[in-house]
């Protein structure tokens, strides 16, 4: 199973992807996740670049390690990803399409009925 794209560091990819688990709710609050033999076995990968993405959300509270147990998903771990997501999204993808829309021609009210239909609210 190694599904990795050569233009973005594996460790980096790695923590990528347990990060959407946790955020598809696949990992939740106090999961245990698998060991870095067992990531590097399956990813195919050396042990130290499983180590070095665990290590990275071990270090930013999204994981925690019990010694001699294993590693966990941190309480509120979701919520981190969120925030640390939310800016890099609205300036990297929601300004630059609706910059693209206006450009389109888009009206305004059209964008605002189609975010309300997505979020699920009525006119």
């Amino acid at each position: 199973m190694n599904a990795f794209k050569n233009d973005v560091p594996i460790y980096l990819q790695l923590r990528q992807q347990i990060e959407e688990q946790i955020l598809a709710r696949a990992l939740k609050e106090e999961d245990q996740v698998k060991s870095l033999r067992v990531l590097a076995a399956e990813y195919r990968i050396n042990p130290i670049t499983a180590g070095n993405a665990l290590n990275t959300l071990v270090n930013e509270g999204v994981l925690y390690q019990k010694r001699g147990i294993g590693i966990f998903v941190s309480q509120g771990a979701r919520e981190k990803i969120i925030n640390s997501r939310k800016s890099s999204f609205i300036v990297e993808t929601l300004e630059p399409s609706i910059r693209l829309a206006k450009s389109y021609d888009i009206p305004k009210e059209e964008i605002i009925a189609k975010t309300n239909s997505i979020y699920g609210e009525e006119q």
